[in-house]
């Protein structure tokens, strides 16, 4: 007579005659250890990271900038911290007026955003954020709108508040999203226009 044994959702059939109990106690240690293993390779330990700022807009140490806030997991990417450059540029052009750059349209994806821009060419903004380096850390990129949006309402107090940021985030052939910083407008300006570009990188959780 067939006897069927549960362990966790697993549901395992064995002929009769079998030794039960001890072949399950070793599959459910096995399952225990795969578990147990997958869990330290795949999650992240509070003590992989320094200290999270209490603040939104501190200064996180050696993580290149300021802490800004954590994202969610939504669209399609995982949840982040999210740090600022300490750093910004003025009289910095979108570029390529005219030109509908692909893959350079999403409103949460900076990085894939600005590797689109830098493979296209001749962006000038994408160009400087991507070369900032901080702390060690080279992975910056322009921002977003979503992400631009988070530093207004986490951080408003980091940015100047007269002009705009551009975002990384392409409206049209001749138009890219900005943030200001004065009252908050989120819109599309001309690509050709020199506004003030600042850094952002990512830490996923």
């Amino acid at each position: 007579m067939q006897q069927t044994f549960h362990i966790e959702h697993a549901h395992i059939t064995f002929p009769a005659g079998l030794p039960i109990p001890g072949i399950v106690s070793e599959l459910k240690a096995q399952a225990d250890a795969t578990t147990s293993a997958f869990a330290s390779t795949h999650s992240l330990q509070a003590e992989d990271l320094p200290g999270v700022p209490v603040n939104h807009g501190g200064i996180w140490p050696g993580m290149g900038g300021h802490f800004i806030a954590t994202l969610p997991a939504l669209h399609g990417l995982p949840a982040r911290h999210l740090i600022l450059a300490t750093e910004e540029k003025d009289e910095l052009a979108w570029g390529r007026r005219g030109e509908e750059v692909p893959g350079a349209t999403s409103h949460h994806d900076g990085r894939a955003n600005t590797q689109a821009l830098l493979e296209h060419g001749d962006h000038p903004a994408a160009i400087w954020a991507a070369a900032y380096q901080a702390d060690g850390h080279n992975d910056f990129y322009l921002p977003s709108r979503f992400e631009l949006l988070m530093c207004y309402l986490a951080a408003p107090q980091l940015f100047q508040q007269s002009g705009w940021y551009w975002s990384s985030t392409q409206c049209s052939r001749y138009y890219a999203w900005c943030q200001g910083f004065e009252g908050g407008y989120s819109l599309f300006l001309d690509k050709a226009l020199e506004l003030r570009a600042r850094p952002v990188r990512t830490i996923h959780l």
